[in-house]
């Protein structure tokens, strides 16, 4: 019974970061329509949409019948918690200082970015640690995390250098700072993604 409330519990706090991230993707599009989908928060929001549709979805029959949750559907949710991680930290530790001392309630109280900056990164990562394990390597498992993030920076960087868009983050915008300091960012960007999969991985790792 016990494992049963757990399943029901699990199912709860997942559609709440589903409606959470549905939220702030209603809200954004009302300002931004599809280019909204430029943005890294954005589209690691979707994705944490689905995953945790998915598992609330697969833990309310687990409640029902007691089958496991699909390793893979844990996959998917694994991967979006990595991608909110990177959402959250780089928000914390780059943007809002960037924008002096109202950053941080700007970009984490405000719109769309109080459900898309901190409630559904905040809740994947605690769901993450209540319910989820990692059945795969931690270099695996972190390997297929950085899956996202480094289809989004070849995409942005590319519309970049073609100047179809510009930035829509500071790091992005290759003609505004040296070619080297754009080698840096796709470093520490990509680096840190990997790094904090990794992290995570290990932390829940059930091998």
């Amino acid at each position: 019974m016990k494992e049963r409330n757990k399943y029901l519990l699990e199912a709860s706090l997942n559609f709440i970061i589903f409606l959470s991230s549905l939220i702030g993707c209603i809200i954004i599009f009302g300002k931004q329509r599809f280019t909204m989908l430029m943005f890294y928060t954005v589209d690691s929001n979707i994705l944490a949409l689905i995953a945790s549709l998915l598992i609330g979805i697969y833990a309310l029959r687990a409640y029902k019948s007691g089958e496991e949750i699909p390793p893979q559907i844990k996959m998917l949710k694994y991967v979006s918690v990595c991608c909110l991680a990177v959402t959250f930290i780089v928000v914390v530790l780059v943007l809002a200082p960037m924008n002096g001392l109202k950053g941080y309630q700007m970009m984490l109280l405000s719109g769309d970015m109080l459900f898309h900056h901190l409630i559904s990164p905040v809740l994947a990562i605690v769901t993450f640690f209540m319910f989820d394990k990692v059945n795969k390597t931690n270099r695996q498992a972190a390997l297929i995390a950085l899956i996202p993030t480094i289809i989004y920076a070849a995409i942005l960087v590319t519309l970049n250098i073609l100047r179809f868009v510009e930035g829509p983050y500071p790091f992005l915008r290759v003609y505004a700072q040296p070619f080297y300091m754009s080698l840096i960012w796709v470093v520490l960007i990509l680096g840190g993604a990997y790094s904090i999969a990794y992290l995570l991985a290990k932390l829940r790792s059930s091998n």
